[in-house]
């Protein structure tokens, strides 16, 4: 299975000094990410000097940065209307010897952004999310919340702050492995804040099985080629009624293998149909949307 313009950044995996280097240089990486976000808070005007639980957003910081531009910290009120959605990350996840995540990239296929995914999970869920057509834009980790409670100063970063179609914001927060949600005291924290920022929440789960393994399988033909049109009209034409992939390929007249790659292209931008819930085999059945 091919994976196009997937970059992964592991972490420093062989042993002996070159592996050593690229450790320390990971770990002096976060320490500056650290200072720049230390020197965000600071310039904003002590505002975690607030203490016990938050309420209504009011004692959380947020920790964002604009494209090209500083970090930036600030109340939840003041996140109304910034479009998260479009930025990168607070700071990029750093590769080190014995992160336990995979780094990786994705591009995507609608927009011109690269979405940082600090983990395989958050960068499964992208996948589904820039598949299916209701979500506009959306980025891993883009805003880091921090907060002081029990006498210590808490920090997370919702997975996603994606935008739908119809402009509404909402924070996507991936439910652990094996368990039913996320931690009460972070979810309060985090609704505290969609309230004063005008946000929803959502708590979701990676698509798995089989799903998981057609939306992966369909990722590698999600960018358009030259000269799709009148392929793409003959195949329409060949899939008005539900028909196995090669079969409607071979009602076409075009050859079996650019068929069947232009026909994955077209189920991925939706102009085909298919069931996501039987395996995307070569005559699993399809149809024009």
């Amino acid at each position: 299975m091919q994976f196009r313009h997937l970059v992964c950044a592991r972490a420093a995996a062989d042993a002996g000094g070159g592996a050593g280097r690229a450790d320390i240089r990971g770990r002096a990486a976060a320490r500056r990410h650290a200072a720049a976000w230390v020197s965000a808070v600071n310039a904003s005007g002590a505002l975690l000097d607030g203490k016990g639980v938050p309420g209504a957003g009011q004692d959380v910081v947020a920790l964002y940065r604009e494209p090209y531009g500083p970090v930036r910290a600030c109340r939840a009120a003041s996140l109304r209307g910034v479009a998260l959605e479009e930025f990168g990350p607070v700071s990029e996840p750093v590769p080190y010897r014995g992160r336990k995540g995979i780094i990786t990239y994705w591009p995507v296929a609608t927009r011109e952004q690269t979405v940082v995914c600090g983990s395989l999970r958050q960068w499964r869920l992208a996948v589904e999310l820039d598949f299916e057509p209701g979500w506009a834009a959306f980025s891993a980790g883009p805003v880091e919340l921090r907060w002081r409670a029990g006498g210590r100063e808490r920090r997370w970063r919702p997975d996603f702050v994606a935008r739908t179609t119809n402009g509404t914001r909402e924070v996507l927060v991936l439910k652990p492995s094996g368990a039913e949600g996320v931690p009460s005291s972070r979810l309060q924290v985090l609704e505290e804040v969609a309230r004063e920022a005008g946000w929803r929440v959502r708590q979701v789960r990676e698509p798995s099985g089989v799903r998981r393994r057609n939306l992966t399988w369909l990722a590698g033909y999600r960018f358009p080629s030259a000269g799709e049109e009148g392929p793409g009209r003959a195949l329409l034409e060949a899939f008005r009624s539900p028909t196995g992939l090669r079969a409607g390929v071979a009602t076409s007249g075009l050859d079996e293998l650019t068929g069947l790659d232009l026909a994955y292209r077209m189920l991925w931008q939706r102009r085909l149909l298919f069931d996501n819930a039987q395996p995307l085999l070569p005559d699993a059945e399809a149809w024009t949307a």
